[in-house]
């Protein structure tokens, strides 16, 4: 009997995720019918292929990329609120974007993602070596001091933008946004799914690794290795998708969360249930923000701001169990 009833309740999720995704095929500005698609529409099939079917795998992949890198973080800093933007990675890849604006206006969208990443990964890197000097790391102290090492390196960013007069251009870049998306601008966000698959490999260690340092080496772990692999992870997926589609904010801190709230912290049975809420989750917020408004729309960024914002306020006021 419960069989059946887990049965029925995955069928229906499988259900209500093919619904998100086929409404998320069908909103947009342009007039598009599935009907007409089926039929042989060549203008439908053009909207499809050019600009819908690229955005919502973008979209996923996205939500599944940020959501697994706040996995990641909460596993190496033992911290239930560490993520890509509350310790700084992402600060530290606008920091790489700006270089690439100012010293390098011609660099490719491949050429900015790698110049982000190296940033990215400094940035965290420098970030973790001092979190691990730490006498002690309540679960406010490491976010706390990560949204001030975030806000000087922002600040930074801002200051030299403003010198060198491309703030709108770096504002415009960070927005998070899928308007822009369009077939061939799109691609380089396939290297998620290849991060995303090489972590349910890496799975384990990260399990061992949220017991820390010294008992993760106890077991055998060669932590450093750890921390190196999990933070190239971590910046690599930051960089292709602030690349890609701009800031997308609170993604990393709550659905790690809310997963290991229902269904443990086993890292490894919970690799694939992070990436689907995430990639659900988001994709959700994006319908939302080209619905509120038709035939306009605003950035998914903001409808996150709202949604994830008071969910992230709920774990707060719920309180950080150990990680």
């Amino acid at each position: 009997m419960e069989d059946g009833e887990l049965s029925l309740k995955k069928l229906l999720f499988v259900l209500a995720v093919a619904a998100a995704v086929l409404l998320s095929l069908g909103v947009g500005t342009a007039a598009f019918s599935m009907e007409q698609l089926l039929a042989g529409n060549s203008t439908d099939r053009l909207i499809l292929v050019s600009s819908r079917l690229p955005r919502t795998i973008t979209v996923l992949l996205a939500g599944a990329g940020l959501a697994l890198s706040g996995l990641v973080m909460q596993a190496l800093t033992q911290n239930r609120f560490a993520a890509p933007d509350t310790v700084g990675t992402v600060d530290a890849a606008k920091v790489g974007m700006l270089c690439g604006m100012v010293f390098f206006p011609s660099l490719s969208v491949m050429g900015k993602m790698a110049l982000s990443f190296s940033f990215a990964a400094a940035g965290t890197f420098l970030f973790l070596i001092v979190v691990n000097r730490l006498p002690f790391k309540s679960q406010m102290t490491i976010p706390l001091l990560g949204l001030m090492y975030g806000n000087i390196l922002g600040g930074i960013a801002n200051f030299f933008a403003f010198r060198f007069n491309v703030t709108q251009n770096l504002s415009a870049w960070m927005q998070g946004n899928f308007s822009l998306v369009i077939k061939g601008q799109y691609e380089g966000m396939y290297l998620i799914f290849l991060l995303s698959a090489a972590l349910y490999f890496f799975a384990d260690h990260l399990t061992i690794a949220r017991f820390g340092k010294d008992a993760a080496k106890n077991l055998g772990l060669p932590f450093e290795a750890v921390l190196f692999i999990g933070t190239l992870f971590v910046s690599l997926a930051v960089a292709v998708i602030l690349s890609t589609v701009g800031n997308l904010p609170f993604l990393g801190v709550i659905i790690p969360n809310l997963v290991s709230l229902r269904f443990g912290d086993n890292v490894r049975s919970t690799h694939g249930k992070t990436a689907l809420f995430g990639a659900i989750f988001l994709l959700l917020c994006d319908v939302f923000s080209r619905s509120v408004i038709p035939p306009y729309e605003i950035p998914v960024e903001t409808v996150l701001g709202v949604f994830g914002g008071g969910l992230f306020l709920w774990l707060l006021l719920r309180g950080g169990r150990p990680a």
